[in-house]
């Protein structure tokens, strides 16, 4: 039988030389013997124990996992373990698919509030979006402190549900209270995980809508101005107001400056 020097087997297996030396110290591939001078050498038979090795590995099994199936082969244990790794997969590429869901719509939400115009009211046709709620009191949004607090709680919530909260984040007042800057919930974007009751859709339509940067009060003043601008127009307010966060985090490098778009539906006179 011919056996094959390090180098020899690394070319066959497409690997590095320190990788087979690793798997050497690590017990998950052994050379078939040593010569007396040390050198390892390596039969061709065993590029398929180098296969399932860095199957293995790539499937994410510890070393420990691997030492044990090459040490003590148990086909039907390799295959259960497979299949752990699968279901696993497909958890992991759930995961990723939502993150970058996220960094999408986190981007998109970024160069909007870079682009946007502020404090000028206009007009805007928005497509029907669905949203996931959550009840608010107007006690526990009294305060900065407590509005922090209900989003700590809301991204708490799914976290223990085992999910992320989706863009885009905000408050919802119900038409009815539009008077008192008071939210009636804080929102997220809706997942297949949303539960029925606590689904909001909102409808397709034509919105007033006004981009506003700076602190809390001044959100209010401007929240007002919206309100009375409106009015002076002549549009009929037809809907709820709804408050986004425009990633204040990223686009605004200013303690205590929050940026927001605000968004009602309205109908034009006549209409």
């Amino acid at each position: 039988m011919r056996y094959l020097s390090t180098g020899e087997f690394a070319r066959l297996c497409r690997t590095r030389k320190d990788t087979l030396l690793f798997y050497d110290k690590e017990g998950l591939l052994k050379p078939r013997y040593v010569s007396d001078n040390g050198y390892r050498h390596y039969s061709v038979g065993q590029y398929y124990e180098f296969d399932m090795v860095a199957m293995l590995k790539e499937t994410g099994s510890s070393l420990k996992e691997i030492r044990n199936f090459v040490r003590e082969p148990d086909p039907a244990g390799l295959l259960e373990h497979l299949e752990e790794k699968k279901r696993l997969l497909r958890q992991e590429r759930a995961r990723m698919a939502t993150r970058q869901k996220m960094l999408e719509a986190t981007i998109a939400t970024g160069h909007e509030a870079l682009d946007a115009q502020y404090d000028v009211l206009d007009l805007v046709e928005m497509e029907e979006q669905q949203l996931e709620v959550t009840p608010v009191s107007a006690e526990d949004q009294a305060t900065e402190e407590g509005c922090i607090a209900i989003i700590a709680g809301f991204a708490d919530k799914f976290q223990k549900q085992g999910r992320s909260a989706l863009l885009p984040f905000g408050f919802l007042t119900e038409q009815e209270q539009l008077a008192s800057y008071t939210a009636g919930c804080f929102f997220c974007g809706a997942s297949r995980a949303t539960r029925p009751e606590n689904l909001r859709i909102r409808p397709a339509g034509l919105y007033a809508r006004l981009y506003h940067r700076g602190d809390p009060e001044s959100h209010k003043a401007a929240y007002s101005r919206m309100l009375k601008e409106i009015a002076r127009r002549g549009w009929g307010i037809s809907g709820h107001m709804y408050g986004y966060d425009m990633v204040s985090y990223i686009v605004s490098t200013l303690a205590k400056e929050y940026v927001a778009k605000y968004c009602v539906e309205v109908r034009l006179s006549g209409g």
